[in-house]
């Protein structure tokens, strides 16, 4: 696998931060929530090995619910929503920023162009300034680093870069297979990039990673399409494209993706004895997470990893910035101590690459500062059920 380079761009002089973090959870009239007994269910659709108990689905996952788009609803209404949130927690309409760069994961891109080309529609948009991206797992960095770069070339003192993360995996997976039932979960953030005001940068870096063949363990790729007929979320037989992942592999070049974004992240921030760093990582599934955690705690002890898993579930690129949106209340659920203004906080993230499937893998990190800032522009603006803590 190839290494992370350390030659990467230095913001500290260029005041960059994130701002005005929220999501849409809270939303049930959006979502329809899947507990462990609905995943036993699905996993039983298709004749084979489905879980056995809703108990080993937790084991398994790490996850009590998750959720999916209710009946009748697309990306696009979820998407909708997320822009009249940001709009009312900014004060800004969406042609009022500089930039909107939105993540939308899929099998087929063309889904992506069609979302952007609707949200520019809907909000009387520019052309060019709003771009889709179909980044999966490791989206929200490579989204942060777009933006980090669009705002560092910028002159206007006042430019603000909207970050939009909708991810709705329940319509590119197929419901009946074991691997991604469990575990999936729909998701939307949106977050600001702006100088000043919020929690500062000083480095981002995502990149996609090829994976050598000696590493993939059996020749099958890492992941790939597989047209079929499947089963939806709801418990519909339906035809579609659907993403199939080859387990052991992305697993364990998964885990050392992050430790490696990890070691690199920490010889960027050059933290001292006495700093304390909280590490954000993506949230794939309850075992990767348990192995990653326990791997960086032994190389890392100074590291305090958090878990957002029970109550989110995996919610692709969205996973890191939900964690970001409600940082003090995930921290408290983890059992650690509250965040103090200067401590580190480094994003991590690792997953499929959505334009080489087959033998890449997405990866990336970057660094903040917890800081005093006003307490509306890092949380969101309604009342959130508290995350769980998962053992």
């Amino acid at each position: 696998m190839e290494g992370i380079n350390l030659a990467m761009e230095h913001f500290e002089d260029q005041q960059l931060a994130l701002s005005h973090l929220t999501d849409l959870y809270d939303r049930s009239d959006l979502f329809r929530l899947l507990d462990n007994n609905d995943v036993v269910r699905l996993s039983r659709l298709r004749e084979g090995c489905g879980f056995s108990s809703p108990e080993n689905v937790l084991r398994a996952t790490g996850i009590a619910t998750r959720r999916v788009l209710r009946d009748g609803l697309t990306e696009l209404d979820l998407a909708i929503e997320l822009c009249d949130r940001l709009e009312r927690r900014t004060g800004l309409e969406m042609k009022d920023f500089s930039a909107i760069l939105v993540c939308h994961s899929h099998t087929n891109s063309e889904v992506t162009e069609r979302l952007v080309r609707s949200l520019r529609n809907r909000f009387d948009l520019k052309a060019q300034s709003i771009c889709g991206y179909n980044f999966g797992c490791a989206g929200f960095l490579k989204l942060l680093q777009e933006g980090v770069v669009y705002l560092a070339d910028s002159t206007a003192v006042d430019a603000r870069i909207a970050l939009l993360n909708v991810e709705t995996p329940e319509t590119w997976h197929d419901a009946s297979d074991r691997l991604f039932c469990g575990i999936v979960s729909a998701g939307a953030t949106a977050a600001v990039l702006q100088r000043g005001g919020g929690l500062p940068i000083s480095v981002v870096r995502a990149d996609d990673f090829l994976v050598d063949p000696e590493l993939r363990i059996n020749p099958n790729p890492l992941f790939s399409r597989d047209l079929c007929d499947g089963f939806d979320f709801h418990g519909h037989q339906v035809r579609r494209c659907v993403m199939r992942m080859n387990a052991e592999p992305v697993f364990i070049n998964g885990i050392e993706l992050m430790l490696q974004n990890l070691r690199a992240a920490l010889a960027f921030a050059d933290v001292r004895s006495d700093e304390r760093v909280v590490v954000v990582p993506h949230q794939p599934s309850g075992k990767l997470l348990k192995a990653l955690i326990a791997a960086a705690r032994t190389e890392f002890p100074q590291c305090e990893m958090l878990n957002n898993l029970a109550s989110f579930g995996n919610t692709i690129s969205s996973s890191v910035p939900t964690i970001l949106g409600r940082l003090p209340e995930v921290v408290a659920a983890n059992g650690l101590k509250p965040l103090q203004p200067g401590d580190h906080i480094i994003l991590l993230a690792a997953g499929i690459c959505m334009t080489h499937i087959s033998d890449h893998m997405s990866a990336g990190h970057a660094c903040l500062r917890w800081s005093l800032c006003p307490e509306d522009s890092i949380s969101g603006e309604s009342e959130k059920q508290a995350p769980q803590e998962v053992h």
